[in-house]
């Protein structure tokens, strides 16, 4: 069970096309995985995705606790993109799912901003509700429908 085949990964993750959507490319380049492999970029944010296809339920909880341990809030664009192996702002972006230029703005030694694409990767997962708007109208509650002839 720890070694996996691409092909028996891809179909854990849904099959070809799904894989596809996932990472937001063609069917026909999930499928030259099967038999060329997973690129290890792509593998890794599958794996951070969806480690319950890459093994067992124990691995693959050992697997996000340990690359939740790499990754912190607080550190910089350049060492974000050094922990998750990535090469460049368009593979962060890509695995983020923001657009390049956002990611490309974001200077290299500032901290990672805390989106919520940021947040789950991260796996900050208890966001809080948006507050809603306050109300300084005393009388808001006390106004209702005028009917007009």
């Amino acid at each position: 069970m720890d070694n996996l085949t691409a092909s028996e990964i891809i179909d854990r993750l849904g099959g070809t096309t799904e894989v596809a959507r996932i990472c937001q490319i063609k069917p026909p380049s999930v499928s030259e995985w099967r038999s060329t492999g997973i690129p290890q970029a792509r593998r890794q944010f599958l794996e951070l995705l969806r480690p319950d296809a890459f093994g067992s339920a124990v691995q693959a909880q050992d697997g996000v606790v340990e690359a939740r341990a790499l990754v912190d809030s607080r550190m910089s664009k350049r060492a974000l993109r050094a922990r998750l192996g990535l090469g460049s702002d368009a593979h962060l972006a890509k695995v983020l799912g923001l657009p390049v230029e956002q990611v490309s703005g974001w200077a290299d030694e500032d901290m990672v901003p805390a989106l919520p694409q940021v947040m789950k990767l991260l796996g900050h997962t208890d966001q809080q509700e948006p507050a809603a708007p306050r109300n300084d109208d005393p009388d808001a509650d006390r106004i209702g429908a005028v009917d007009t002839a």
